[in-house]
């Protein structure tokens, strides 16, 4: 281990090189430190003056003042245009293990990701339509999103991933917001 480390055998001499490093690199600071005016010592303390923003961008101002080029993104529209390419959405299935599927599943389901990704609750994604009422929604949390169904998503939506060409020049196909278990759960 120490040899693919590049790390001598005995810790001392290593030591002795970091701590002559560290000294130095105090020394450099600290030699600059006088000519520095956004530095001020008061009654023993180090202060740090504020710093001023970056003027922001014309590429950044334009977007947001709206009349842009670009199009505002619709979360849950493009959930469902996703669930569309991959069928991410049938994973989703009951606790009761039932093939039953309830009428615009997709559509509660992908209200519901936005509201946990967003974490903003059932409010904001409540609507007029069947599939985005209150109970609704409470009902497809607490039966269909769990664990196990998150997990079966993620692989589908991985497995769709390695198949796009872009994706397999970028190299992995596991996500790196993936934990060690290979799954990412909101929750």
């Amino acid at each position: 281990m120490l040899a693919s480390l590049n790390l001598p055998a005995e810790a001392g001499e290593h030591l002795a090189a970091r701590a002559a490093l560290l000294d130095g690199t105090y020394r450099e600071v600290a030699a600059r430190m006088p000519a520095n005016s956004q530095i001020v010592f008061d009654d023993g303390r180090l202060h740090f003056a504020a710093l001023e923003p970056e003027p922001e961008p014309a590429s950044l101002r334009q977007p947001r003042g709206g009349g842009g080029d670009a199009a505002p993104v619709d979360l849950p529209e493009a959930l469902l245009e996703v669930f569309s390419w991959t069928g991410a959405d049938q994973a989703f299935t009951s606790v009761t293990g039932g093939e039953a599927r309830l009428k615009d599943l997709h559509v509660t389901i992908a209200a519901l990701l936005v509201a946990h990704s967003c974490n903003v609750g059932y409010t904001p994604v409540i609507g007029a339509a069947d599939a985005l009422k209150y109970g609704r929604l409470s009902h497809v949390d607490q039966t269909y999103l769990r664990p196990a169904t998150w997990r079966a998503a993620n692989a589908k939506l991985i497995h769709c991933q390695a198949s796009i060409p872009l994706a397999q020049v970028w190299g992995s196909s596991t996500p790196s917001c993936c934990s060690t278990r290979g799954t990412w759960m909101p929750r």
